[in-house]
């Protein structure tokens, strides 16, 4: 994974998510992968507030020596189940 693929976000303190939100919202269809470099110590939030039934599935949080890197990856929609509850 080179650094200039991942959107360094490790400076906000305060929206993250939201702002995490509209980056992935605006990604280009043939993107499948974002990566985004934040502040340590913030795992449990991000796993918290990215949940099913998006767009984007949080798929690992990685430890860097000054950050951690936060990869999601593009989700298919299924229109019989839109919300991602077959998966449970």
């Amino acid at each position: 994974m080179k650094d200039d693929n991942i959107i360094d976000v490790q400076h906000v303190t305060c929206g993250l998510v939201p702002l995490m939100q509209t980056h992935l919202g605006g990604t280009e269809p043939e993107v499948e992968t974002v990566s985004f470099k934040v502040r340590q110590g913030i795992q449990t939030e991000l796993w918290n507030s990215f949940g099913t039934g998006r767009d984007w599935r949080l798929t690992a949080i990685e430890s860097d020596l000054f950050f951690d890197v936060v990869t999601f990856e593009r989700v298919e929609q299924d229109e019989l189940d839109p919300l991602g509850l077959m998966d449970f």
